[in-house]
């Protein structure tokens, strides 16, 4: 069940983050506590929180594809690299996206 979660959630990761790189909607974010205060995101913080989802994504199929693959083994050092730079990235557009995004209080 947790696996068949994970997909659909990397599926959807995958979806809208190439949804917002292509079409680059003007979207409202809300804030968790209060409906009125949260981002106004523009084309442009749309397009990095695109690609970060894309980012996020793809750590998706690494883990997927190393967790359940015939032989479980550690994966190479390459990998683990790869892996750590997406983190990275993904992280860094986040915060990129959200700075770049209009903090409406």
């Amino acid at each position: 069940m947790l696996r068949a979660f994970f997909v659909m959630m990397s599926v959807l990761c995958a979806l809208f983050g190439l949804y917002l790189l292509a079409f680059a909607p003007e979207f409202f974010m809300p804030a968790r506590d209060a409906l009125i205060a949260g981002y106004q995101f523009g084309a442009r913080a749309a397009r990095v929180l695109g690609a970060a989802l894309v980012a996020i994504a793809a750590l998706a199929v690494i883990f997927l594809r190393h967790q359940y693959a015939e032989t479980r083994r550690t994966p190479s050092q390459r990998v683990q690299v790869i892996y750590f730079a997406l983190i990275l990235l993904a992280l860094g557009l986040v915060n990129l996206a959200l700075n770049l995004a209009d903090r409406i209080s």
